[in-house]
């Protein structure tokens, strides 16, 4: 089939190829001596090329492929069928609209690697090596960098696998989330709280996650998906252990489905989760999550989430039940640098089997990212939340408990190579609690390396 394929691709690339050298000026003629159907023809190329820069993929491949029957031969209308042709995965076609530029422009190194990616992306290795040792043979190397095929066939690749695995040092002010003294005021009780004051601590980390994707078929828009993440914490304040907070461990693992197109994406998986403090006690979660991205322009991204799950508490059954949340986020990106900014907000809840720990609130949040030169990048953060308790903290308390949230930081990443980083994280966090028991400040400070694979 492979042969069969690349034999017709051939054929029709001699054939376009004989006649536009046979008649190359008739087009060109025709349009040059009707000034009307040329300023047409202007101007549908220019909304041509500014469907494709909004990322409307498929528009733009219909209205060229009308233009190349209009005008035929024109190397601009070319060029942007393979481009629009790329966005939508009609790989066939890319190639085609390649080849005969190529035959145009076969001293054009940037279309052989172009080239190259389309025969990558129709599973043909042995076509885009062929490319490649023609743009070799050009001796104009320098000015397309080279590139590594077999790095580059991986993002063709049915199965796609990443993942990173972390580790570090950290700084956290208030490990245990207390207070600034153990004697409190509880409604109208003046009370000694033993371990709740606010405990300081050094400490490491490791982390690890993988994210795997299986496409159901080479031009299938659907995704079979699933991610499994850790991350081990341990703090070296002996303090921490009255409340067996020394050591954490977090899990999670989901899988689920994906539709991805040029415009859209859609990502649904089921998840479990479990927290855990010292083996003594654990908070687990089953239940599922959504994701739905549209790209409205290259620049702009309208983003919705949500997900809700059960949670089961070891040691205060009280707590559990279901818990949930659906948000709605807008991402811009902007500068020649690709800079981006993310604004959200999201509603969260929780139907406890306890009434007292039952509550709905909302969190507001924003997130830039600059890519800075030397493969730098910065990342500052803030979200503000409220929680809406219904009853209070603890049974010395009358009022509804209610909680307002600050969190505000930033992370700095240095990416060494392509598959490692130097990585840096401050946090500051400040709760405001109607319960006394529940005010605190937190900052913390993480620095570590980062794989990536």
């Amino acid at each position: 089939m492979r042969n069969t394929r690349h034999v017709i691709v051939f054929a029709l690339v001699t054939a376009l190829s004989v006649l536009a050298l046979a008649c190359p000026a008739l087009p060109a003629s025709a349009a040059e001596s009707d000034p009307a159907r040329r300023a047409a023809l202007e101007s549908a190329m220019a909304e041509a090329a500014t469907l494709l820069e909004r990322g409307r993929g498929s528009e733009a491949y219909e209205l060229y492929m009308r233009l190349l029957r209009e005008s035929p031969g024109d190397d601009a209308v070319e060029f942007g069928l393979a481009r629009a042709a790329a966005r939508i995965g009609r790989w066939n076609q890319v190639v085609l609209a390649l080849e005969i530029l190529l035959e145009k422009y076969p001293r054009e190194a940037k279309l052989y690697d172009q080239l190259a990616h389309a025969y990558l992306a129709l599973n043909d290795r042995a076509s885009a090596e062929r490319i490649q040792d023609a743009k070799r043979a050009l001796g104009q190397g320098a000015d397309s960098a080279e590139f590594p095929l077999a790095d580059l066939e991986k993002r063709y690749s049915l199965l796609q696998i990443h993942g990173k695995v972390r580790g570090g040092a950290l700084y956290d002010s208030n490990a245990n989330q207390g207070t600034d003294s153990t004697d409190l005021r509880l409604g109208n009780w003046q009370v000694k709280v033993p371990d709740a004051k606010a405990r300081e601590t050094f400490g490491a980390y490791l982390g690890a996650n993988i994210d795997l994707g299986r496409k159901c078929e080479r031009d299938s828009p659907w995704w079979l998906v699933g991610d499994a993440q850790t991350y081990i914490r341990y703090n070296t304040n002996n303090d921490l252990g009255n409340t067996h907070g020394r050591e954490s461990q977090w899990g999670r693992t989901a899988t689920g489905l994906r539709r991805l197109d040029s415009d859209t994406l859609l990502d649904i998986r089921l998840k479990a989760e479990i927290f855990d403090y010292e083996l003594y006690q654990h908070v687990s979660a089953l239940g599922g999550e959504a994701v739905w991205l549209w790209a409205a322009t290259p620049a702009f991204q309208l983003i919705s989430r949500g997900g809700i799950d059960r949670r089961v508490y070891s040691r205060d059954p009280d707590r559990n039940g279901a818990y949930y949340n659906a948000g709605q986020y807008l991402r811009f990106f902007f500068g020649e640098s690709n800079h981006s900014l993310m604004l959200g907000a999201r509603y969260t809840g929780a139907s406890a089997n306890g009434e007292d720990y039952g509550y709905n609130g909302w969190e507001g949040s924003a997130n830039l990212t600059f890519n800075l030169p030397h493969s730098l990048e910065f990342a500052p953060f803030a979200a503000f939340s409220q929680e809406f308790y219904d009853g209070p903290a603890t049974a010395l308390e009358t009022e509804r408990r209610q909680d307002d949230k600050w969190r505000a930081g930033a992370s700095l990443t240095w990416r060494l190579t392509e598959s490692w980083s130097v990585e840096t994280v401050y946090q500051y966090v400040k709760n405001d609690s109607r319960s006394a028991l529940s005010n605190y400040a937190q900052h913390a400070v993480s620095a570590g390396v980062v794989w990536s694979f």
